[in-house]
């Protein structure tokens, strides 16, 4: 029976013998990216030495047919090749990209080849990351690892992504709780009471997060033309997002596609959006919740003033999350569905046809009756 064939990329028996006195020879035969054997071998003044030069150097002399990208190219190169080729991405998306590998992934493992970039080895990267950053940082570190390493795959310098064998990373869920819907109404009395809020003008935006459960950088994107105050409807198309180098931008999408839908609004806050229609009648962007000079409002600064506000008023758990939160009780209490819930707040995306759209919006008036009657007690 003939023997097996050696692996491309594998090597067969190592021998090792002492060619002199003090001189060791450790020696093998691997089979190259071309299909060739090839007999490899190093010396070292003791046969550990010896063995242990041969398996660096076998760890490296692969030859790859992939271009620039091979199994010596460091992962600090590889990384600049992973932005490379999401240059098309949103710009907040590339910047945390662009964080993730400069604050954890390029000074840990820059200096790794991508023959050296094992699972053992990215493994133990991922568990201190996720022991010191959280898991979250571990998330991302694990997601750009395998763009980087897919890199590397398609140009058969690995023979497959080693990311792919990595354990899964679990997550603690927790994060913002819901405020007791029989108290939203007296927490907003608070917020419009608060003279921090009224002077920086979040006392409306906090009352609109509260109704509709929006995220903060969609209703910072929210301009005029997205409202209709006759048919009490609001459209959600737009997001705010702070990328660096280039500061502040209304982006022309939702964070997800679901998040893009036309929702009615609670009719408690039809008037609070009149009253600001004709007072910010002259912003020049056409903003809803402009800042106090009239340009787009952060979302970071918005919910650190409502940080600062909710210890002021004595909710010191209600971040602009709970919001969201609050919303989806307060619709499920009122008999919603949970597909009529999800579609109010955009977490879903379902197969949308005319009719359902239609349906959807019969169900989003009866989502703005209820938490209209939850405003307003």
């Amino acid at each position: 029976m003939p023997r097996p064939r050696t692996p491309i990329a594998s090597h067969g028996a190592v021998t090792v013998v002492e060619v002199e006195p003090g001189r060791w020879r450790a020696r093998t035969r691997y089979r190259f990216e071309d299909g060739r054997l090839r007999q490899v071998e190093r010396f070292a003044p003791s046969k550990a030495k010896a063995v242990a030069s041969l398996k660096r150097a076998l760890t490296t002399l692969s030859t790859s047919t992939g271009g620039d990208v091979r199994r010596e190219t460091h992962l600090s190169e590889l990384a600049d090749r992973f932005l490379e080729s999401k240059a098309d991405r949103a710009p907040r998306t590339l910047d945390t990209y662009r964080q993730t590998i400069e604050h954890l992934v390029r000074p840990a493992l820059g200096s790794v080849t991508i023959a050296e970039a094992t699972p053992e080895r990215l493994e133990r990267f991922i568990a201190r990351v996720r022991s010191t950053n959280g898991p979250g940082a571990a998330k991302g570190c694990r997601a750009v690892l395998s763009g980087m390493m897919g890199i590397a795959a398609r140009a058969n310098a690995v023979r497959h992504n080693p990311v792919r064998e990595l354990s899964p990373i679990a997550r603690a869920r927790g994060g913002a709780e819901a405020i007791p819907v029989e108290r939203l109404a007296e927490l907003l009395e608070a917020v419009r009471a608060d003279e921090r809020l009224r002077q920086v003008d979040a006392a409306d935006m906090i009352e609109f997060l509260a109704g509709t459960g929006c995220r903060v950088g969609e209703a910072c994107a929210i301009v005029w033309d997205d409202v209709d105050l006759e048919a009490g409807r609001v459209t959600i198309r737009a997001n705010v997002v702070r990328a660096r180098g280039v500061g502040l931008i209304r982006q022309d999408h939702t964070k997800t596609k679901a998040g893009a839908r036309t929702i009615a609004l609670p009719s408690s806050l039809l008037g609070m959006l009149v009253d600001r229609r004709v007072r910010l009648e002259s912003n020049p962007l056409g903003l809803v919740f402009p800042t106090v000079l009239g340009n787009l409002r952060d979302p970071r600064n918005t919910s650190r003033d409502w940080a600062e506000a909710r210890e002021r008023i004595g909710y010191p758990t209600v971040t602009t999350h709970s919001f969201r939160k609050t919303v989806a009780t307060a619709l499920d209490r009122a008999g919603l569905s949970a597909r009529d819930i999800a579609e109010y707040l955009g977490h879903e995306n379902p197969s949308i046809t005319q009719d359902v759209y239609m349906a959807k919006n019969a169900e989003s008036a009866r989502a703005a009756a209820a938490m209209g009657d939850y405003l307003a007690r």
